[in-house]
């Protein structure tokens, strides 16, 4: 295998190329690891090269196109929204029975497993117990023990880590010719996350990224500016928990500031070690009181645990944002 557009990750793609080389696929693969780290995008690769009619994954055969668009009869993907329940995996019960219409193996890859509901969960574990022939379960989870062990035991579990800083720079500046100081600026903000680099370089989310670090530092303060920025975080979704990480390190930047800014002693070297260097004329503007810092990351982490549950998100961005305005 290639692994075409896959940055990092060396030791899955040993495991996964020793099973290619031997032919002897489990019946199930849990990749768990960080969001955006490029799991999906593995398990994709994956069933290209499979399904593929030259044998290499091409992407452009009749077989890798249907894959890409979702459309070949021998793959089933469930993403999870919200949860992913009993419904979703009725049709799937049925079909992993019979044998697969051309592909050599039928892949179904469940994106979000950790939110399978128990009784979805419960199905997939009685499928995995006695997994009929000819078929290839992908589970994809951000959160490996909020999986049932029990599916988790059926599984070859590979493991994937955050994409680190130098690779990802290098990726984006030979990629989208990025410059180095911006690749750098991008690969610092992202966490290793290649989705949330993407993500950061549009500039309108940019921007707001700003926006929201005056109102928390204070340079712009009260109730409507607060509920302002919180619609618009709760307007992006899935994406809205990628303001709540920029919250974190921007915390996290102002708890280095105190560590190092004493007086007139902060110096230019200093600025490197800031994740938000780029905003660097709001974070060095003085010392920073740490008990504020502390309680307000405390309320990010438990904002940023109930977005995994079905809360107002409305509510709990704009108490979040009132709650740790500076």
């Amino acid at each position: 295998m290639e692994f075409k557009g896959i940055v990092g990750h060396e030791r899955p793609k040993g495991l996964l190329s020793s099973i290619f080389e031997k032919n002897r696929f489990p019946h199930a693969l849990l990749f768990s690891g960080p969001l955006g780290v490029g799991k999906y995008t593995m398990a994709v690769e994956i069933v290209k090269y499979l399904f593929c009619e030259k044998g290499t994954g091409c992407g452009s055969c009749r077989a890798c196109q249907n894959v890409l668009r979702n459309t070949h009869p021998d793959l089933r993907i469930l993403r999870a929204e919200t949860t992913i329940g009993i419904d979703e995996l009725r049709g799937i019960r049925k079909e992993v029975y019979e044998p697969p219409y051309e592909a050599p193996l039928r892949t179904v890859i469940i994106d979000g497993a950790e939110q399978m509901t128990r009784e979805a969960a419960n199905a997939v574990l009685k499928t995995l117990e006695e997994p009929p022939p000819s078929n290839l379960f992908l589970l994809i989870t951000s959160s490996e023990k909020d999986l049932p062990l029990t599916i988790r035991s059926r599984c070859m579990h590979i493991g994937f880590g955050p994409i680190p800083a130098e690779e990802m720079k290098a990726h984006l500046v030979k990629t989208l010719n990025l410059s180095e100081a911006h690749a750098d600026l991008m690969a610092s903000l992202s966490w290793g996350s290649m989705s949330s680099a993407f993500f950061w370089m549009d500039e309108e989310n940019f921007a707001i990224r700003r926006r929201l670090a005056e109102l928390v530092i204070g340079k712009k303060k009260g109730f409507m500016a607060a509920s302002g920025l919180s619609e618009i975080m709760v307007g992006y979704e899935n994406e809205a928990r990628l303001f709540l990480y920029f919250l974190l390190s921007l915390f996290r930047d102002l708890w280095v500031i105190n560590q190092v800014h004493n007086g007139e002693t902060f110096t230019h070297d200093s600025i490197n070690h800031l994740v938000n260097r780029d905003l660097k004329d709001l974070v060095v503007a003085g010392s920073w009181d740490e008990t504020w810092i502390e309680r307000s990351l405390q309320k990010i982490q438990e904002t940023l645990e109930g977005l995994r549950y079905n809360i107002n998100r409305w509510l709990a961005f704009e108490s979040l944002a009132l709650s740790i305005t500076g």
